[in-house]
């Protein structure tokens, strides 16, 4: 399937945007008082950034390999913090998801969702094949792992937007704002329902470049 344009220029930006607000979190969280999560926030930069280049071609950076090499590392790095916080109930889930987000991406990057040649919008398996002269767009391989990774993206953005907390159960706590939260050690966390809607859009995103090589 070759994507609109105006489509894949949407989604690159939306990926852009949430690399951006990960970064300004990070740089503004001390200097206003607040704590975030800085796993969460390096990995949602990294993942920003590396989708919108999967998606656009104008969006690309770092080459494919060192994408790879460092997503592999991202997922070695939380598996075993995975292994080693096990008995954290509230971080295993967070842990696995980021070890799942850097294997789903290892994924991409070795099986090749890339930028249509043709459009520069992630595309299909054959775009106009059989006319003479025409580009032909090579498929993802392993196009079932891949869509299994879509099956489960998926479900995890219902399960990250099904646990969000609606602001009017913050109400009788007015000592907090609506999108506030407070850590063990009694430290209010930046924004936390920001950084589900992040995490949402980057798994549908993902979701998507993958699927727009499987149709």
């Amino acid at each position: 399937m070759n994507a609109p344009g105006w489509l894949t220029a949407l989604v690159s930006t939306l990926m852009i945007f949430v690399a951006g607000y990960s970064a300004w979190r990070l740089a503004v969280s001390r200097a206003w008082g607040r704590v975030t999560d800085y796993e969460s926030d390096v990995l949602h930069f990294a993942v920003g950034i590396a989708a919108a280049g999967l998606v656009a071609s104008w969006a690309h950076t770092l080459p494919r390999s060192v994408w790879t090499g460092l997503f592999i590392a991202g997922g070695v790095y939380f598996a075993v913090r995975t292994y080693r916080g096990w008995a954290d109930h509230a971080a295993r889930g967070k842990l696995l998801a980021h070890t799942a987000c850097c294997a789903i991406l290892v994924y991409m990057f070795l099986a090749g969702v890339a930028p249509s040649t043709l459009s520069g919008s992630t595309a299909g398996e054959y775009t106009m094949a059989g006319m003479p002269g025409m580009i032909v767009d090579q498929t993802i391989t392993y196009p079932s792992i891949g869509l299994i990774f879509v099956v489960g993206l998926c479900f995890y953005a219902v399960v990250v937007l099904n646990q969000m907390q609606p602001p009017e159960e913050d109400e009788g706590n007015s000592a907090l704002d609506a999108d506030d939260r407070v850590t063990g050690g009694g430290s209010l966390i930046l924004a936390p329902r920001s950084v589900d809607v992040c995490r949402i859009a980057i798994v549908l995103v993902l979701a998507y470049a993958i699927l727009t090589k499987l149709v």
